[in-house]
């Protein structure tokens, strides 16, 4: 980790590759159901990116996959890294649990002193500059590619402000949340009026 003059006192400019362990995922063979039947190892591929916080999955594996798996760890960076959904948003989340990954996915498992929220929020707010600097070039398949990723520029704060950011961040993204709700409900009690 390298400093920079114009980023405040005890902050670092650093990368995927200097703060966290990569992991990729992969396939187990389908025509084996020895590693799917009755499976209770989540297995997270790019359909189940849909919220920040993955608490399940659509498929789960058994204990025998885990010879062709490596298990992440709770509270880890998950990544889509292939998929037709690249061209348009770059799909970031935090594992709640142990999970195996898919191979269109990528896991970054921060070091001591990292907080996860504080990356996946970093990675989530460059979207669009990761998507244009780190796409691959003629695939068939949009994709990212890993060391592109993995050098992309971070920034890294003290441990306390990591957590100081994430917190206000989620404030007020709760806030915010809350705010769309009571306009909706807002709406729908308009329209009934309008209807009376």
């Amino acid at each position: 980790m390298s400093e920079v003059a114009v980023l405040p006192l005890g902050w670092l400019t650093s990368n995927l590759i200097e703060i966290t362990t990569a992991i990729g995922g992969g396939t187990p063979s389908k025509a084996d159901p020895t590693y799917w039947t009755n499976g209770t190892i989540p297995w997270v591929s790019p359909k189940d990116m849909k919220l920040f916080l993955i608490t399940s999955s659509e498929d789960q594996l058994t204990h025998s996959a885990l010879s062709r798996l490596t298990l992440i760890p709770k509270y880890s960076v998950l990544v889509v890294v292939r998929s037709g959904i690249l061209s348009r948003t770059l799909p970031v989340a935090i594992n709640d649990m142990p999970v195996t990954i898919n191979q269109d996915m990528r896991a970054f498992m921060p070091e001591n002193g990292i907080d996860t929220r504080f990356i996946a929020w970093q990675l989530i707010s460059k979207e669009q500059e990761i998507l244009l600097s780190c796409s691959k070039d003629g695939t068939t398949v949009a994709s990212i590619e890993g060391q592109a990723l993995s050098r992309f520029p971070l920034l890294v704060a003290p441990a306390a402000e990591q957590t100081r950011i994430v917190e206000k961040l989620e404030e007020l993204l709760s806030d915010l949340d809350a705010g769309v709700a009571e306009l909706k409900a807002a709406q729908k009690k308009l329209a009934q009026y309008r209807q009376s």
